[in-house]
């Protein structure tokens, strides 16, 4: 190692500066991503999504460029890359260019991936009130004339969940029996008529 960094010269060692650091960091981000481990004891976010809060950068709905992965992505990738130009022969100025699209490039794709991943979580919350028009299956016997209340089996969000239902139809409602959702009442209770007269 030490004949590796004695053999390079003054341009060279700014790009280790650069590349060696920044990719030991990204290491430790990903074996503590993998431990579970995110927040430190000052509450820095060390998973890389603490971002940095700067005018358009999206927030969680948008895309966070400066996140600390992406800072650290981009300036491992153009390390690494410059490093590997100047050690091929290309010229200081193109090394100098390409290192820094191929970091803007590392940047732009952590933002992305990020923003990809953000879209995969959910917060358990169901809207019930996405379940009007839905059909569902009597799970317990519903009295007649909103007398008291049963509970369908029905899926709403991609979920197959089991709801409390009342209903104003004249009859009661047995297990097993068809039902469409007509409304809530907003505490929770589905209200429901059968599909079979």
């Amino acid at each position: 190692m030490i004949q590796w960094w004695n053999s390079l010269d003054l341009f060279a060692r700014v790009y280790a500066l650069i590349a060696v650091p920044s990719t030991l960091i990204l290491i430790v981000q990903t074996v503590m991503l993998f431990l579970g481990i995110g927040v430190d004891d000052d509450g820095i976010d060390l998973t890389g999504n603490d971002q940095i809060d700067t005018p358009g950068d999206g927030g969680a709905d948008g895309l966070a460029l400066f996140s600390v992965r992406g800072i650290m992505a981009m300036l491992c990738v153009g390390g690494w890359s410059g490093l590997a130009m100047y050690a091929s022969g290309v010229n200081r100025p193109v090394t100098i260019i390409i290192s820094l699209i191929c970091g803007t490039a590392a940047l732009f794709a952590i933002a992305y991936l990020m923003k990809a991943a953000m879209k995969l979580q959910s917060n358990g919350v169901i809207d019930l009130g996405t379940a009007i028009g839905k059909t569902g299956r009597v799970y317990i016997p519903i009295p007649a004339n909103s007398q008291g209340s049963g509970k369908i089996t029905l899926t709403i969000q991609e979920r197959f969940i089991e709801a409390d239902a009342m209903t104003t139809a004249d009859r009661k409602l047995a297990t097993g029996e068809p039902v469409r959702v007509v409304a809530t009442d907003g505490t929770g209770m589905l209200v429901v008529e059968p599909l079979s007269k």
